[in-house]
């Protein structure tokens, strides 16, 4: 589980649960848990109650790995994501992928996997 803190809990919140579509799973008074797939959560916090004080936010990625990437990709993109790119196919590394700017100034990624070996290496087979 992996938890970002939000200025703005509310913005967050329709990003996650509108755009990316994620279910709520955990709801306590400042912060919200929800499920991006079987085993994988990511929190959101109210960053004036939570219990890290962050003085800088950058360099984290939240890449979330999907089986098939245009419908996420037509989906954030009619919601009018800030910074979204284009879809990359990186053959070095076997992974199709875009990018975007989530709430709270996050860089987000919705990534696929290429290769049969790769997907077999991380579970996401067909």
């Amino acid at each position: 589980m992996t938890f970002i803190y939000i200025e703005d809990l509310e913005e967050a919140s329709y990003f996650f649960e509108k755009v990316l579509q994620c279910e709520v799973v955990y709801q306590p008074s400042w912060a919200k848990v929800y499920r991006v797939s079987s085993n994988a959560y990511i929190g959101i916090v109210d960053e004036s109650k939570g219990s890290v004080k962050e003085k800088y936010k950058g360099g984290t990625l939240i890449s979330l790995t999907v089986h098939s990437i245009a419908p996420y990709y037509e989906t954030i993109k009619a919601y009018g994501v800030d910074g979204l790119s284009d879809i990359k196919v990186f053959e070095e590394i076997g992974v199709k992928s875009f990018f975007f700017k989530g709430p709270g100034g996050y860089d987000f990624e919705i990534q696929m996997f290429t290769k049969p070996e790769i997907k077999k290496m991380f579970n996401t087979s067909d």
